[in-house]
């Protein structure tokens, strides 16, 4: 009974799809598959695309199949709308997230690790094809591959920013200082203080950078006014410790027992507190 229901409604929603014009069919596609009923959806569109090319029909149809998990048909569809319409980025950035997609389906294994391999290409792919317009993907793309520890790779991408989005800017500058590129690092990092003196990370960034090449002046004051925003007790002890090599043993002692009332349980500040105490009896 319920096999003959189905085939009914079937039959009864092809001879409809039959009946209405072009512009119905393509209205009704869209609206079936925006409510949920995908398999409805794609047979208005593609009874459409019999009448007539056109693109948004292909991008709905690729997404009526991603939300069915036809991923290889949906990457099939968008493949035939990149290639009929090449101007149009839209296909290829389907594609790009049909591989995410593929590769989060897989748990582990060589598949996993190609399907990745194939969605970085394409992702970047499609930002050169974007000529980089994008500072959101340009971010989206810079984090994934930093958090992979690819620097060299996450430097390139954030590099391109064009908008002076200064989540960008500030990924090139950090990219930078892990690759050991450390002037280049302290002066993206100022560019962002420039624009935005608020931006407290980039005066952590810059101190890093600077206490790395050895000027401890100008990363001390960057970390000093990194703790005006945020307290951290590693930028007490770094503070700390860039005094110490300066033989600034005052300045330590202050700065230590700053970060003693705010974190009064820490070995490492009262080991470091002893140390400079000593000092400065000498």
């Amino acid at each position: 009974m319920k096999k003959a229901l189905f085939s009914l409604i079937f039959i009864f929603t092809g001879i409809f799809s039959y009946s209405l014009g072009k512009a119905e069919l393509m209205d009704e596609g869209i609206y079936q598959i925006q409510m949920g009923n995908y398999w409805r959806g794609k047979e208005y569109l593609e009874d459409y695309l019999t009448l007539e090319e056109d693109i948004e029909a292909y991008l709905y149809l690729v997404e009526a199949d991603k939300k069915l998990g036809n991923l290889n048909r949906a990457d099939s569809i968008a493949l035939k709308a990149s290639k009929k319409y090449p101007e149009d980025t839209r296909p290829l950035y389907e594609r790009t997230l049909i591989r995410k997609l593929m590769a989060d389906k897989e748990k582990t294994g060589w598949k996993k690790n190609k399907y990745k391999k194939e969605y970085y290409e394409m992702f970047e792919k499609y930002l050169a094809k974007t000529e980089y317009a994008d500072s959101d993907k340009i971010f989206q793309l810079g984090s994934m591959y930093f958090r992979d520890n690819l620097y060299e790779k996450a430097n390139n991408i954030f590099i391109k920013e064009k908008n002076h989005d200064e989540r960008n800017i500030f990924g090139a500058a950090t990219t930078y200082r892990f690759l050991g590129e450390y002037r280049k690092a302290a002066l993206l990092y100022g560019k962002i203080l420039q624009v935005n003196p608020e931006f407290y990370e980039a005066y952590l960034g810059r101190g890093i950078s600077y206490q790395l090449l050895g000027d401890y002046g100008r990363a001390a004051k960057d970390f000093e006014i990194c703790l005006e925003y945020k307290k951290n007790i590693n930028l007490y002890t770094g503070l700390a410790n860039m005094y110490i090599n300066m033989e600034r043993y005052n300045s330590a002692k202050e700065t230590l027992e700053k970060a003693q009332k705010d974190y009064p349980g820490s070995q490492d500040i009262k080991r470091l507190l002893i140390e400079v105490y000593s000092k400065i009896e000498r």
